[in-house]
C-alpha cells in the first residue's frame, strides 16, 4: 500500500494506491489551508480505508516545481509520519506527475505547454515532446509564454489563466493520485529510508529568496 501526497499546488491531499492502482483520493483545492487540513485528510482516508501507518510499503510527496511554503509542510509532514516506522519515502517532481497525468487529453501535434502557477503571475512552463526525462522546466511570467513557445496551440495549466485569451487552456488541478500513479510506473523501488537525501525540486532556473531577520 502507498500512500501519496500532493501539497505543491492550491490542492491538499492524499491518495492511496493498491496493486498499482489508487484505491482511493481526498483533497481539497483551496489556498494557504495546507498546514491546517493535511493532517485532517490523511487522517480521514486511513479511517475511511480502515488501515494504519504500518501497512504502508511507501509513501511519495509531491516535491515541487510549485508552492515553496506548501513543498515545505508536504515534506516534512510525510517524513515525520515515515520517521517513526522508517517506512521508505520518495519524492516526484511535481511537473513530470502532471504531465504524464494530463498528456492523454492533449494532441502533441498542437505543441502542448505545461503550466504550473508559482505565484502572483510567475508560472513554471514545460513543453513535452516523448522522453518525460528529458523536459527542460523554465521559470517565468505569464506574459513570456508567447516569446519562449511561439508555436504552442494549447496549455494544460492547474489554475485558470484568465491572462491568456488566444490560446486555449485546459484547466487541470494537480492531484495527489498523479503522484501515486508517476511513482508506480516511473520511480517503483525508489523510496528510501535515507530521509535527508531527499531534496524539494524548486525548478531549473528558481532559488526561492534566502529569508534574513528583519526581512
Amino acid at each position: 500500500m502507498i500512500l501519496a501526497l500532493e501539497t505543491s499546488s492550491l490542492v491538499c491531499g492524499a491518495s492511496l494506491h493498491d496493486n498499482g492502482e489508487c484505491i482511493a483520493e481526498v483533497y481539497i483545492k483551496e489556498p494557504r489551508v495546507h498546514a491546517e487540513k493535511l493532517v485532517g485528510l490523511v487522517n480521514q482516508l486511513f479511517e475511511e480505508q480502515k488501515i494504519r501507518v504500518q501497512k504502508l510499503s511507501a509513501v511519495v510527496v509531491s516535491a515541487g516545481p510549485g508552492s515553496f511554503t506548501g513543498l515545505r509542510i508536504g515534506m516534512s509532514f510525510a517524513k515525520g509520519l515515515v520517521y517513526p516506522h522508517q517506512i521508505p519515502l520518495a519524492g516526484v517532481n511535481t511537473m513530470k506527475a502532471f504531465i504524464t497525468g494530463t498528456v492523454d487529453e492533449v494532441d502533441r501535434t498542437q505543441e502542448p505547454l505545461w503550466v504550473i502557477r508559482s505565484h502572483k503571475d510567475y508560472i513554471y512552463t514545460v513543453q513535452f515532446k516523448t522522453d518525460i526525462d528529458e523536459i527542460k522546466i523554465r521559470y517565468g511570467q505569464i506574459h513570456n509564454i508567447k516569446e519562449w513557445y511561439p508555436q504552442c496551440g494549447i496549455i494544460v495549466c492547474n489554475d485558470a489563466l484568465e491572462e491568456i485569451s488566444d490560446i486555449p487552456v485546459l484547466d487541470r488541478s494537480i492531484l495527489p493520485s498523479m503522484m501515486g500513479d508517476y511513482y508506480i510506473r516511473h520511480m517503483d523501488n525508489m523510496a528510501v529510508t535515507d530521509y535527508d537525501s531527499l531534496v524539494i525540486e524548486y525548478g531549473m532556473d528558481y532559488k526561492p529568496k534566502e529569508w534574513k531577520p528583519g526581512a
